[in-house]
């Protein structure tokens, strides 16, 4: 036994210092990820003109910060610093110990929406709720209804069903206030219960190279009734800045049905559809590489102004009324 231990221990030894001695992979160098990150946002993020970005200039300031001896906490900051300028909710970046915090669009603006006189006021107690939607008659037989989460999915025949309630009511109220997005199919499947034809409602293409202007693979968006019922009477759509992503989207498409009117305040943007990257040490990222416009060439990604644009009135608010339903109700009645 003897006569084996000292030579497996000088190889273990010298095993051991070859490692020590071995230079790290550049790949995964502070650097290299920094101007991985770089290259890719730079060829693909889709939104630098229309926010005045100049992504050469804030690259630059940050990587001025980025040396061979930082930590992976560090290095994660200043990353985390160079996408938050990008000022978009569709961005994210993800390490084993963190996960950066999303561009909070909507913190300058009124929140415009008060759940509990949504409740007390014009819910009650008799509601009825299905998956996200919660929905009744309010007075004068006008329908209310509020989707809170386009993430909430749905079944064709649940559609019918919610629709078939209203069939009847010669006014909607669709509250799509504090409404984050979600899925974009759930989007385009409630969208095609307010349609009467096939409709081109979105031209949507992507960034294709480093230029500024340099987009492609432009496509258009189209949608046609589906289902057994549809509601094509009236409809007041009352959004928030908090409305976001696939809310924005389903507010551009509304803008080409003719019985859709708009109110409240301009929705938080997010037109964009987010693509997913890996930085070479593992980390995953990801942000806007589309745009999207409505058919008549209006850019979605900062938000769909209203209709009518006004903010809840304090006074009604004291009294236990909001000014977005009150206004729709008059509007409808």
């Amino acid at each position: 036994m003897r006569k084996w231990f000292l030579p497996i221990v000088l190889l273990f030894l010298l095993s051991s210092c070859e490692r020590s001695l071995m230079p790290e992979d550049p790949g995964s160098s502070p650097q290299a990820n920094f101007e991985s990150l770089v290259e890719t946002v730079g060829n693909k993020y889709s939104f630098f003109q229309i926010k005045n970005i100049n992504w050469e200039q804030i690259s630059a300031v940050q990587r001025a910060r980025v040396h061979s001896n930082m930590s992976d906490e560090e290095l994660f900051e200043v990353l985390d610093t160079l996408l938050y300028q990008l000022r978009d909710g569709h961005v994210n970046l993800v390490a084993p110990f963190d996960l950066n915090r999303n561009w909070s669009w909507y913190l300058n603006s009124p929140d415009n929406f008060d759940e509990q006189i949504l409740e007390r006021q014009y819910l009650g107690s008799d509601y009825r709720i299905m998956n996200g939607f919660r929905y009744r008659y309010l007075r004068d037989s006008i329908g209310y209804i509020h989707y809170s989460s386009f993430s909430s999915g749905f079944s064709e025949r649940q559609m019918d069903l919610l629709f078939k309630y209203f069939a009847e009511a010669k006014g909607l109220i669709l509250d799509l206030r504090n409404n984050g997005g979600g899925s974009l199919n759930n989007t385009y499947r409630l969208a095609s219960r307010f349609l009467t034809k096939s409709t081109t409602v979105l031209i949507s293409d992507e960034k294709t190279g480093a230029g500024a202007n340099e987009f492609g693979n432009a496509v258009s968006i189209g949608l046609s009734p589906i289902g057994n019922y549809h509601y094509t009477k009236p409809v007041m759509l009352l959004t928030n800045r908090r409305c976001y992503s696939a809310t924005n989207t389903f507010t551009a498409i509304s803008k080409s049905i003719p019985h859709f009117y708009h109110m409240g305040d301009t929705t938080g943007g997010g037109g964009g559809i987010p693509i997913d990257f890996e930085l070479p040490n593992g980390w995953r990222y990801r942000f806007s590489a589309t745009r999207s416009f409505t058919p008549d060439g209006f850019n979605i990604e900062m938000g769909l102004p209203p209709d009518s644009a006004f903010n809840l009135d304090p006074l009604l608010l004291q009294q236990g009324y909001d000014a977005y339903i009150e206004e729709a109700l008059k509007r409808l009645d």
